[in-house]
């Protein structure tokens, strides 16, 4: 497959994110929950100023080895050692996947996710931005600052959370019926579940215990109605700016 020339193609937020809601659909034959898309967007928002530094449609700045599909070369930065350094073409570092359009590049975007940095897919599902930029940095898909990148991707979900038509309220809550969510809320109201891994483990049914103790709940570390819904309403009065202790 060729190399082609690099040119910069802007494009607005509301057609990135109908973009990756038909990619979705035609990928898994379902409908996407708004929270998922709103995790990847704020990442394409993320890794390409907001569509303004986003080259040849490729959403996610996805490197090519150039194996497969088209290629181009742009400047680009990485931190390394904690520095920052520069790369030109025609330098590895910076080269990369390019489209033709916009379904192109959402499709494969999706796709390298899922297959490639299948680690963090679990968190596109949970709809959980904070999980999901933990799970790229263990999964080497940035270098920058980890608390830096989180901090960004958040503001940017809940910022299209409320901007976005079809704002429906718990878009920006993780969901309390997965492990991951469970350990992302735990996390958020101060109750420390260890990694946040979607996995089940000792360090997240010890955290479970402290909030039910606080919450005047069986401390049995089972998440079940009573404790998904005290979860809940924690993260409700979180988000209002309340306090989440009792």
């Amino acid at each position: 497959m060729p190399r082609v020339s690099d040119q910069l193609t802007p494009v607005t937020t509301a057609q990135v994110f109908d973009a990756l809601g038909a990619a979705w659909r035609n990928a898994f034959a379902e409908e996407p929950k708004r929270a998922s898309l709103l995790v990847l967007l704020s990442q394409w928002a993320l890794e390409t100023g907001r569509g303004k530094s986003m080259h040849c449609y490729n959403l996610g700045n996805i490197k090519s080895r150039q194996a497969s599909g088209d290629w181009c070369f742009f400047a680009c930065n990485e931190i390394l050692g904690g520095k920052v350094r520069w790369f030109q073409p025609d330098e590895p570092e910076c080269c990369f996947r390019a489209y033709p359009t916009l379904d192109a590049g959402a499709a494969d975007y999706l796709r390298t996710l899922r297959e490639r940095f299948q680690k963090a897919w679990p968190a596109v599902l949970a709809g959980d931005a904070a999980a999901f930029s933990h799970l790229l940095r263990e999964s080497k898909y940035y270098t920058a600052d980890e608390q830096q990148y989180t901090k960004t991707l958040q503001a940017l979900f809940h910022e299209f959370d409320r901007s976005l038509p079809g704002n429906e309220g718990p878009a920006s809550l993780p969901d309390l019926f997965t492990v991951l969510g469970v350990q992302t809320a735990l996390k958020a109201l101060g109750f420390d579940p260890g990694v946040l891994d979607g996995k089940d483990g000792a360090h997240t049914e010890a955290a479970v215990e402290q909030f039910q103790k606080a919450h005047g709940l069986v401390a049995d570390g089972v998440v079940g109605r009573l404790t998904r819904t005290a979860l809940a309403e924690a993260l409700r009065v979180l988000s209002a700016g309340g306090s989440a202790a009792r």
